[in-house]
């Protein structure tokens, strides 16, 4: 589980599940993708390196709901990660639900940390109240008083205040529009917010979905949401300009990566060997139209 800013309840360490990765191009374990793609997402290399490892749609960042406690748990911590904290608390409670044990310390800690942003306090404090009772968890739960009825310390904490400002200004509910307007809506309540953006653009080039990509950079692209493209985005964008002509130049693709593309086309058209951009968008999607 993510710490999410109390280490001492975790053992969910992005560097050692990158590390640690071993990637199977035979067989995907979407469980294992999904926590290796929310660890490049934490440490902000989502969008940069996701197409480093063998990739199979937008199931691999956020996995099929089966009602199996370990998938709650996985989930909860990926829309946590994303800033989507109504999901994150629906899927605490789904996982609590699902466990055969009658205390789950680690969701109670979940279903603290939303109540808090939140601002439920009293909901809160019942959580805080029952994590605490547990020996183990008892300076854990200490830990999270402080900010019971107390705004600032919520909005200047590093995870808390940064979770907050991730709430849309006005109310939706959730997934009904889809996951990717639900991040649009945390994109613009909380542009400083990266990883809902590398998140939604992830999504988005996972499932071949071009067209709601350009969308998001057509809106996005030159704000805060997107000072500049990653380097995922940047070649899906040379991409976009064989419909839209001299699309990668309007939104900053840099002159090195256009020419990678266009010799990756001529090497498609050439029949040689794709080896070399195994580790790009390009690779990715000519794999997927390929099956």
């Amino acid at each position: 589980m993510i710490a999410c800013g109390r280490e001492a309840t975790s053992s969910f360490d992005p560097e050692t599940i990158i590390a640690s990765y071993v990637d199977d191009e035979r067989q995907v374990d979407y469980l294992k993708l999904s926590r290796l793609n929310m660890a490049l997402a934490e440490t902000g290399q989502l969008a940069d390196k996701m197409f480093h490892y063998t990739q199979a749609g937008s199931y691999g960042i956020i996995v099929k709901w089966n009602l199996a406690k370990e998938v709650g748990e996985l989930l909860t911590d990926t829309y946590w990660s994303m800033g989507h904290i109504a999901l994150a608390q629906r899927m605490a409670f789904e996982a609590t639900v699902m466990d055969d044990r009658e205390f789950n310390p680690e969701m109670i800690k979940r279903l603290i940390e939303t109540n808090l942003v939140y601002g439920a306090y009293p909901v809160a404090k019942k959580y805080i109240d029952i994590l605490g009772k547990a020996r183990a968890w008892r300076r854990v739960a200490e830990s999270y008083r402080k900010f019971l009825y107390n705004d600032a310390a919520v909005e200047s904490d590093p995870v808390l205040g940064a979770k907050r400002k991730c709430i849309p200004k006005t109310d939706f509910i959730s997934m009904v529009r889809g996951i990717d307007e639900d991040l649009k809506d945390i994109i613009r309540a909380n542009p400083g917010y990266h990883k809902a953006i590398e998140y939604l653009g992830a999504i988005y080039l996972l499932d071949c979905e071009m067209d709601k990509f350009k969308e998001m950079l057509d809106e996005f692209y030159g704000t805060e949401a997107l000072p500049e493209l990653h380097t995922s985005f940047a070649e899906a964008a040379c991409m976009l300009s064989e419909i839209h002509r001299g699309y990668w130049k309007t939104v900053g693709v840099p002159v090195d990566t256009y020419k990678k593309y266009t010799d990756f086309k001529a090497r498609l058209d050439n029949g040689l060997s794709q080896d070399k951009y195994k580790d790009t968008f390009w690779y990715y999607i000519m794999r997927v139209n390929s099956q």
